[in-house]
């Protein structure tokens, strides 16, 4: 007489994996049946063969009832990341009594879940084999570590630098999203490169191997611009070119070098700057950026942000500093020192030198509407500093070797309905004491105020407004995209302690409309119709300027 056992019901997947056996679970019922004999076989205490029929009536079988047991504490075997108290907290409302295997599957299913929710994805837990004793059930952790790390593809960029820039996916270590999170958005700041991760079991028990799939371009980019930022009394046309290599020595340091004349006649300006931006050796995230200009010009040019006025050197540096955001909102501070020499002859020498230091806060707060724009500085020198208070006297009647110039700005990037936009932005200098020419606040041209040349009007105080009315995108594929706009502009500049016939103050008004986009992704552009509003030194009233860039870009 052969005996057939009904199974215990399937737990989950992963119960599967090692089997769970409870002492308890020997006194469960076993159901057998007798086959094999074709017919009804008597057998002692059986029914008589008058109520073989009765008997051949299937009876239903009882319902077969779980074995229960008491979990008064579960032990968790193999846990690095978690000290004992967080886990018996998680675990804790699954202890009691009347508790089945499915409650175990539950313990389980909730300390892995648990991990996965603290971001290490990669953790399993399964149950050993045990029986139940004192009320203790263990449960195994399986912190899966990384075991190789290959990177494949890259050219431009070496493996040593890729890896260095995750130190969280070195072998040996267990992943963890949202530090991975972290240091893939650091590296994928660099535009010529992307990381695409993948893991794959390893061979070796309890590891995963990660593959990191690169894709990097030459990191060498360069640009050439022609636009007619002029001043009065000179060639109408500029000319910039730039070049810069972002990978020196394999670690992202980036060495520059830039040139701007006046291509029609080139004597006019002459201006040669130089770069060098390396990371901080003990914050990466911060920078140091060293530069040097040397300027031949009559005219007022911008060089990185630097203002060159004359004839002379320009030698400094700055230090960005990116601070921890609060949630939507960046910001960043930049401390810099500059040594500034300037020559230029007006029938006797005027040669000037000083030291100007400098501390600037910018920030950008991104909302559902719009982004809304901040930035504040500081300028200052110090007489005895390199600065000569006779040389500042020469230069400009009753500047001083010492002085503080303040700067501010805010700037609101408005979405309109129906793909409209609104750019509105406001700015200022204030200074304690008259300024040389260098340093002044600069009034009139495509940055500032359209409809005027550059450097139409110069302050020691001022104030710039700047409001663009924008018509929604066109495009055509990638080949190119436009944005119109209309646009008003105005600056209002004043001097301390003019001279006799000097203007005290001067104020410039813009009203207009352009374009801006990009012609098949390397070509930007920008051409804008102005009419000034107000009189100054040399327009009038109603006079109409075009300005216009071209900027060609790899």
């Amino acid at each position: 007489m052969a005996m057939r056992f009904i199974p215990l019901p399937r737990r989950s997947r992963r119960m599967l994996r090692i089997a769970f056996f409870f002492g308890v679970l020997s006194s469960m019922p076993i159901v057998c049946d007798v086959y094999g004999a074709e017919e009804p076989v008597a057998v002692e205490g059986a029914l008589p063969a008058d109520h073989a029929d009765a008997a051949a009536t299937p009876v239903p079988a009882a319902e077969e009832v779980p074995a229960t047991f008491r979990i008064t504490y579960i032990m968790v075997e193999g846990n690095t990341l978690f000290t004992s108290e967080k886990l018996q907290e998680v675990l804790a409302p699954l202890t009691g009594h009347g508790k089945t295997a499915d409650d175990v599957e539950k313990a389980r299913e909730t300390l892995e879940k648990f991990h996965h929710e603290q971001g290490y994805p990669t953790v399993i837990v399964n149950i050993p084999e045990q029986s139940v004793e004192d009320g203790v059930i263990r449960l195994q952790v399986i912190e899966q570590r990384i075991g190789s790390v290959s990177v494949t593809g890259n050219r431009h960029f070496s493996t040593a630098m890729i890896l260095d820039k995750l130190p969280s996916m070195g072998p040996g270590k267990i992943p963890h999203v949202p530090t991975l999170q972290a240091e893939f958005t650091k590296a994928g700041r660099n535009p010529d490169l992307k990381l695409s991760p993948s893991m794959a079991p390893s061979k070796e028990v309890g590891l995963v191997d990660v593959e990191l799939k690169v894709q990097d371009t030459l990191p060498l980019h360069g640009s050439l611009e022609l636009n007619n930022r002029s001043s009065h009394d000179t060639s109408d046309l500029r000319l910039n070119a730039a070049l810069r290599y972002d990978n020196l020595w394999q670690k992202e340091h980036s060495i520059g070098i830039q040139y701007q004349t006046a291509p029609q006649m080139t004597r006019e300006v002459q201006i040669v700057s130089g770069s060098y931006v390396l990371p901080d050796p003990w914050h990466d995230e911060r920078r140091i950026v060293l530069y040097g200009v040397w300027s031949d010009t009559n005219t007022f040019a911008s060089v990185g942000g630097l203002g060159v006025l004359g004839k002379g050197i320009i030698v400094g540096g700055r230090y960005l500093m990116p601070l921890p955001g609060r949630g939507l909102y960046n910001h960043s501070a930049t401390l810099g020192l500059d040594y500034k020499r300037f020559d230029e002859s007006a029938g006797f020498d005027t040669r000037v030198s000083y030291l100007p230091f400098s501390a600037a806060y910018d920030g950008s707060l991104q909302d559902s509407t719009g982004t809304t724009l901040f930035n504040a500085g500081l300028n200052m020198a110090f007489r005895g500093a390199v600065t000569d208070q006779s040389e500042m006297t020469v230069k400009r009647s009753e500047a001083k070797g010492n002085y503080l110039s303040a700067i501010l700005g805010l700037e609101r990037l408005q979405k309109l309905p129906l793909g409209m936009g609104l750019r509105a932005r406001v700015d200022g200098q204030v200074a304690s004491e008259p300024l040389i020419p260098n340093e002044q606040f600069v009034a009139g041209g495509m940055e500032s105020v359209r409809g005027y040349k550059e450097s139409e009007a110069l302050g020691d105080n001022g104030f710039h407004a700047t409001v663009e009315l924008r018509a929604p995108d066109v495009t055509m594929g990638s080949a190119m995209s436009l944005s119109p706009y209309v646009f008003y502009d105005m600056a209002a500049v004043e001097l301390k302690k003019p001279l006799p016939g000097e203007n005290r103050s001067q104020t410039l008004q813009g009203v207009g409309a352009g374009v801006r986009g990009v012609l098949f992704k390397f070509v930007e552009y920008q051409a804008d119709f102005a009419f000034a509003l107000n009189d100054s030194d040399q327009i009038k009233e109603g006079d109409h300027r075009a300005h216009f860039r071209v900027n060609c870009v790899f």
